[in-house]
């Protein structure tokens, strides 16, 4: 949650973190043209933010719109400041219209 003062607790920034990662690795799979690129990032944070597989899916495929808007926003940056100002135009967007691939 975020404190009163608007800091952010260290579970969100974790669970932040665990979002780009996974965004990172949506963006190679898709990039490789695997299969099921989803699964596959499921399995992968599994293995190497040590957590039961079930908890991976899960975190992966309930957050499956977050994960291609950030790998979107990942693929059209070429610096970190443009990665945040992707993000904001992202998040400015209604729902309907963030649906977006990797290129």
């Amino acid at each position: 949650m975020v404190q009163p003062n608007g800091a952010e607790t260290g579970m969100q920034k974790e669970f932040k973190k665990q979002l780009v990662k996974a965004a990172r690795m949506y963006a190679m799979c898709v990039k490789a043209e695997v299969a099921a690129p989803m699964d596959v990032v499921g399995i992968a944070m599994a293995a190497f933010e040590d957590m039961p597989l079930k908890q991976a899916l899960v975190l992966v495929r309930s957050n499956e719109q977050n994960v291609k808007d950030l790998a979107w926003a990942l693929e059209n940056s070429d610096s970190a400041q443009e990665f945040e100002q992707r993000v904001k135009e992202i998040k400015s967007l209604p729902r309907d219209q963030s649906d977006r691939e990797p290129r």
